[in-house]
């Protein structure tokens, strides 16, 4: 393929009816090769990548690409477009695609029986296929088990155009990318160099502004006394003179022999005192101009501390079906403080033994936080409008914890549709103040920015009530979970 590349010019976008622009004033140079955007949740990563692959329109500014833009959405809803010519085609590149990513001849016939996995697999094997001069992929180890994770990984890396990624996977974005897009407070910063590269680079010249910020402040702190002292000292001067209360010492000190050196001296001390309230006012300009990303509070509690029944689920051994295919399990107990990590291949069930659990449980459902693995534009729609219906107190709990998890509550709040990460962020901080017994989510780490990912953990593991995770994400169950319910070749263990 020909030289590929991206180029963005004080670009500026708002959405219809919105309030306050996604992004402003953004600007960056892309070529061959993969670029990380990373940031919160809502801080416009997502609205970058459909800008540059033309599915919007910029408001101001200019992009420019070398040629076919594709974008590959988060969730994987719909069939991609050119799948029947993809289906078609048994051309070797067609052909080595099927393989790497070991894709089956039949899952474009049978979209909806596919797992979340299966079709993340099969959009992007589209979106490469045809070999676009600009690709854009939003997530795209969302849903993917370790298996799917590494396929997927070796396909992006033959990939030789202009690949822009959006990930909350830290150690993919490394292996992948050498270019870096930062998202942070409104403003985008942009390295030359891999994601953690970039961040530490971002970090330490954050703290350099720190520091800079600080030594302004002393100044101006400085100054700024200065300036009083000296308006108070032309004050005095002028106070004694009126009143003609000078000594023989001030007589000598400031010659005063007549009418016009009284006026002299008090003109002195006035252009001394104007001269230092200049210079503090020009080192609050200074100390003003000199800004950095505030880094919030985070940090949430799930108040649940379980119930005194003796089970919340007491499910009979059995079988359970999954599309053509059924899993058979032993008897499944879940006790008041037990804490369960479901885990399989793509496609081997897990959410559908959750839906199953979900109509056996011995559970209320104001004692229940149930987040599933995508959230619908309508479930989304709704949790806003349960949000702004609340009380002011019950609605400002609700954004603290939003705020906590890393997005900003005005912006969740005024969204038509709430990002992907930003609707699980209000799903989990509206379900907080039901004090749970059980908490079940799938996939929790799906469309959540990374400090989200790190809050959501330590809350989890400070969390009293039961709890079932469904994750592909191994490291994050090591440390919140100690059951496994592991679903191999149609079977169910329990370890």
């Amino acid at each position: 393929m020909y030289h590929s590349f991206l180029r963005f010019t004080d670009v500026l976008y708002t959405y219809p009816g919105a309030i306050d622009n996604a992004i402003t004033s953004v600007s960056f140079n892309l070529d061959s090769g993969w670029a990380a955007f990373a940031g919160a949740n809502g801080s416009g990563k997502t609205t970058v990548l459909k800008l540059a692959t033309g599915i919007l329109t910029p408001d101001a500014g200019s992009i420019v690409s070398s040629g076919r833009a594709v974008y590959c959405a988060q969730r994987t809803d719909d069939l991609p477009e050119q799948s029947d010519d993809f289906a078609l085609d048994w051309s070797r590149e067609s052909i080595k695609l099927r393989d790497v990513l070991q894709l089956g001849d039949d899952w474009a016939s049978r979209w909806t029986t596919l797992s979340h996995g299966e079709r993340k697999r099969f959009q992007i094997a589209v979106a490469l296929w045809s070999r676009p001069a600009v690709l854009a992929l939003d997530e795209p180890f969302n849903h993917l088990d370790v298996h799917g994770r590494s396929l997927l990984l070796k396909s992006m890396k033959e990939y030789s155009g202009c690949g822009l990624l959006v990930s909350h996977d830290r150690h993919a974005m490394d292996e992948l990318c050498t270019s870096s897009v930062l998202f942070f407070s409104g403003a985008v910063h942009f390295y030359r160099t891999g994601y953690s590269s970039a961040m530490r680079t971002h970090g330490k010249k954050r703290d350099l502004l720190v520091k800079q910020r600080r030594e302004a402040e002393e100044k101006y702190i400085r100054l700024k006394r200065d300036a009083r002292k000296k308006m108070i000292n032309a004050r005095t001067i002028q106070a004694r003179i009126a009143g003609h209360n000078f000594s023989f010492k001030d007589i000598c000190k400031y010659n005063l022999d007549g009418e016009s050196q009284y006026h002299s001296i008090v003109q002195k001390a006035g252009q001394i005192s104007r001269t230092a309230a200049a210079r503090a006012e020009k080192a609050r300009d200074h100390m003003e101009s000199i800004t950095y990303r505030k880094i919030h509070r985070t940090g949430i509690e799930l108040n649940g501390k379980g119930t005194h029944r003796n089970f919340l689920l007491d499910l009979p051994s059995g079988n359970i079906r999954v599309g053509e295919k059924t899993v058979t399990h032993q008897d499944l107990i879940i006790e008041p403080q037990e804490r369960i990590a479901i885990t399989g291949r793509n496609g081997s069930g897990k959410t559908t033994l959750l839906n199953h659990i979900r109509s056996e449980l011995n559970c209320p459902g104001n004692k229940l936080i149930w987040i599933p693995q995508e959230i619908t534009a309508e479930e989304s729609t709704l949790c806003i409008t349960e949000a702004k219906n609340m009380s002011t107190e019950e609605l400002g709990q609700v954004m603290i914890i939003v705020r906590r998890l890393g997005s900003d509550p005005e912006r969740v709040l005024n969204s038509a549709v709430p990002s992907p990460g930003e609707s699980r962020k209000l799903l989990l901080a509206l379900g907080l103040s039901k004090a749970p017994w059980l908490v079940v989510m799938d996939e929790p780490t799906n469309h959540m920015d990374l400090p989200s990912v790190e809050c959501l953990e330590r809350a989890l593991n400070n969390y009293s009530g039961a709890l079932i995770l469904v994750s592909h994400d191994r490291k994050f169950l090591s440390s919140t979970t100690s059951t496994s319910w592991e679903i191999t070749n149609g079977e169910l263990s329990v370890t």
